[in-house]
């Protein structure tokens, strides 16, 4: 029985010596960063892209998912070539899970297009990230969901029949 207590003693003291401790409020800091830098590339598809975990989705409004880089790069430069496309976003807040490896940035977000007439047209919306550690240290997105605080607009009033028939004559 001594050997086993001797053991459980051991292990007792090596275990809590070996738990990877985090810093909790170092890691949002640094998630906070990476969101705010990640802002600053609103106008190039390939550093917007590159922000995104190999096998990252987003999820715009609307839209169906993208997945991986290939997909996310094409979503976005299509977005980033509307006619007068201009994005902004601020997270206004971080969070991370006690192991340090799983996270997620929340804030709002500004985007501007043109309509068909030419006029700028502002949304503003929320969004929530979530991002994971990786072996490197850096944090990359997971996933990245968004949508308008504003209801989408009614839909077209159906065209009456009358209005789509031809007179034979």
């Amino acid at each position: 029985m001594h050997k086993y207590v001797w053991l459980l003693c051991v292990v007792g003291l090596v275990a809590p010596a070996c738990a990877r401790t985090v810093d909790v409020e170092q890691q949002k800091t640094a998630l906070m960063e990476a969101d705010h830098a990640w802002a600053q590339t609103t106008t190039d598809p390939e550093k917007l892209t590159s922000y995104f975990a190999a096998d990252g989705v987003l999820s715009p409004q609307g839209m169906p998912a993208s997945v991986g880089h290939d997909a996310i790069k094409q979503s976005v430069t299509g977005m980033m070539a509307m006619p007068g496309f201009a994005l902004t976003w601020e997270a206004s807040k971080a969070d991370v899970g006690a192991s340090g490896d799983l996270g997620y940035t929340a804030g709002s977000y500004t985007v501007t297009v043109n309509n068909a007439a030419g006029t700028p047209v502002t949304e503003k919306g929320k969004y929530v990230t979530v991002w994971k550690k990786q072996a490197d240290g850096t944090w990359k997105v997971e996933q990245d969901i968004f949508n308008a605080d504003a209801p989408p607009p009614p839909p077209p009033a159906p065209v009456p029949a009358a209005a789509t028939t031809k007179k034979k004559g």
